[in-house]
């Protein structure tokens, strides 16, 4: 959290240290990363999660739900929060809940805020990006859809593990063009989802922008949605998609690196 509050100024000393230590190869400044602990990249808390913010996904989701369709809408972001304590690090084993079967992925992006900014503040929302990052949003289909028909979302999305965050972060400033980025997800080696953020809804500023009403902090996290490919869609019978247990499962962001979770 020093690093993201500390602003250009920490990030800048930060980098002339890795500069320093790839110059030395002092073996006790080097870890290799299959074998260190890993942790999540924000110390654990509650997700802004947006909900059909990608086109296609958005259009996947009304064909799934025909009746719902006419109600759906993208006057402005809606979505869910992702409880922190549902967020695990790269490498982690999630368990699938005991009575769970329709257990599916969704590759999204989450966005570090790094500067606090609310609604009555004059502060350019893409200013207050401090970088991106992996997130898997596990979903009990079962559940959710359950609770849909109340209108509502809690337990489908926050299962213990249900939320696998990391590896890395990837400072804005690296980012020149955030709608450029690529998110993709495979399951066992096959490749179940892939888009660039071209499709987004609602872009990064816009949802910085939009719940800002809450007042962020530095630390906090949104998340994109997800793109087409979900499980949940498939058919004409998306079990064989779900997730089980002995799967493996690998989200990716170009340029942020690869979020590794195992389902047991």
């Amino acid at each position: 959290m020093a690093l993201i509050e500390g602003g250009a100024a920490a990030i800048n000393a930060t980098r002339e240290l890795l500069r320093w230590a790839a110059d030395r190869q002092d073996p006790l400044w080097m870890d290799d990363p299959n074998t260190v602990e890993w942790l999540t990249p924000v110390p654990e808390k509650s997700i802004f999660c947006a909900g059909r913010n990608f086109g296609r996904h958005k259009l996947e989701s009304m064909k799934g739900n025909v009746d719902n369709a006419s109600k759906l809408h993208s006057d402005f972001p809606t979505g869910f929060i992702k409880l922190g304590r549902t967020l695990v690090p790269h490498k982690s084993q999630v368990k699938r809940p005991d009575d769970v079967l329709d257990f599916d992925y969704e590759v999204e992006i989450a966005l570090v805020i790094g500067k606090a900014i609310d609604a009555r503040r004059d502060i350019d929302p893409a200013s207050a990006i401090f970088g991106y990052t992996i997130f898997n949003d596990l979903s009990a289909r079962e559940w959710q859809l359950r609770e849909m028909q109340n209108g509502m979302i809690m337990l489908g999305k926050n299962f213990p593990g249900f939320g696998p965050i990391g590896p890395y972060i990837l400072t804005a400033d690296e980012v020149p063009d955030p709608k450029a980025l690529v998110l993709w997800l495979k399951v066992n080696g096959e490749l179940r989802q892939h888009s660039d953020c071209r499709d987004l809804i609602f872009g990064f500023a816009e949802m910085v922008a939009f719940w800002s009403r809450f007042g962020l902090v530095p630390g906090d996290l949104i998340s994109t949605g997800t793109p087409e490919g979900v499980a949940l869609h498939h058919k004409p019978d998306p079990r064989e998609w779900y997730l089980k247990p002995g799967d493996r499962v690998e989200a990716g962001v170009d340029g942020i690196g690869v979020l590794e979770t195992f389902i047991v």
